[in-house]
């Protein structure tokens, strides 16, 4: 009954999003630029593997329902700039800020982002963030319609998608940009119960070409309070490339090291490379292959005692039925070495997973 009513409420405020997206524009008062934006993710998952249970891997955080009809994100967006001021606001629900934003209070899972920023010139090329912001690590994000592929890599689900602290960006030139961020942990909004120390992350993104990105990204810090005593120290590097007309690259590499008083380190790296091929304005179609290994369960959930090593294909169409509203068909296959690998106690090594996707955007 609870998921019926949250749903009735953002099916209230999505038409009432629409029918002022749809009136008739008017002049806005040039002082100040106000835009708002909706967003719902309806899928099906189908678990060949697995049939009983309700919920995939514990390391996947999106579309992590099968055999069932869910709401991934239902999402809400207003951004404000009014000179050398800027706001975002995101109030969010649906299976992803569900399982992803377990370990915040239910208050604080509705809160997508929230977040204000300053500029510190006249040119505004600097600006200074505070609140929860989108993370600065990686190359997906939660808007499935902004990924190449429907479901995240697991490099994605297993770093951090959001982020609460003070970024300092500096967009230098066309071609280099740079942040420096003061954060509270990994991913969190709520600060870290207990004495615990600050975390601190980096960004450099460069541009040679406006067909070409090339992106790294640190974090320095923890997600622990002082007394447990472990660190996380973390490198992101990806790169966009458009090769020609119709064709994009996107392939990214992650390294990360827990480290852990009086105990050994545990390390971990995963990587991800699509390929996606856009046929038309209408049709497009990608394929994944990835790998993650993190053997010490230093980052990755797990429902036993095992880590996560695992690697796999994916393939995804793409149809745009109207500018509006999107269907994604994929189907994605995991191989592990061991049956437990997969952090799950099924005995499976392997798994097939078919994920279709309708999602709807008012922008």
């Amino acid at each position: 009954m609870r998921t019926l009513s949250t749903l009735r409420i953002f099916g209230m405020l999505l038409l009432g999003l629409s029918i002022s997206l749809a009136a008739p524009a008017q002049e806005k008062d040039s002082l100040y630029r106000l835009e708002l934006s909706g967003f719902v993710d309806l899928y099906y998952g189908q678990n060949f593997e697995d049939s009983e249970s309700g919920s995939r891997f514990p390391f996947l955080y999106n579309h992590n329902r099968q055999n069932q009809f869910a709401v991934n994100l239902a999402l809400i967006r207003a951004s404000l700039e009014a000179g050398r001021f800027r706001a975002n606001l995101g109030l969010q629900q649906g299976t992803y800020a569900q399982d992803n934003y377990s370990a915040e209070p239910k208050a604080l899972r509705w809160i997508h982002e929230a977040n204000l920023g300053y500029a510190l010139n006249a040119q505004k090329t600097v600006w200074l963030d505070a609140g929860v912001l989108p993370s600065h690590i990686g190359f997906e994000n939660a808007v499935s319609t902004e990924n190449l592929t429907l479901s995240r890599s697991i490099i994605a689900e297993n770093s951090p998608y959001f982020e609460t602290g003070v970024k300092l960006g500096w967009q230098k030139s066309e071609r280099w940009y740079f942040a420096l961020l003061y954060l509270n942990g990994w991913q969190r909004i709520r600060a870290i119960p207990g004495r615990s120390n600050p975390s601190f992350g980096t960004q450099a993104t460069f541009s040679p070409s406006n067909s070409l990105t090339l992106n790294w990204s640190t974090f320095v810090g923890t997600d622990q309070n002082r007394e447990a005593g472990t660190s996380l120290y973390f490198s992101n590097f990806y790169l966009d490339w458009t090769p020609a007309e119709g064709w994009r690259i996107i392939a990214g590499l992650d390294a990360g090291k827990r480290t852990i008083e009086l105990e050994a380190d545990r390390n971990w790296w995963g990587m991800s490379a699509i390929l996606q091929r856009k046929f038309s304005q209408r049709f497009a179609s990608a394929i994944r292959y990835e790998y993650y290994h993190d053997p010490f369960q230093a980052i990755a959930a797990s429902n036993v005692n095992e880590g996560i090593q695992t690697g796999g294909l994916s393939l995804n169409g793409d149809v745009k039925i109207s500018p509006a509203l999107t269907f994604r068909l994929e189907g994605r296959w995991l191989q592990a070495p061991s049956e437990f690998n997969l952090g799950l106690s099924s005995g499976e090594s392997s798994n097939f997973f078919l994920l279709g996707s309708l999602a709807l955007s008012l922008n």
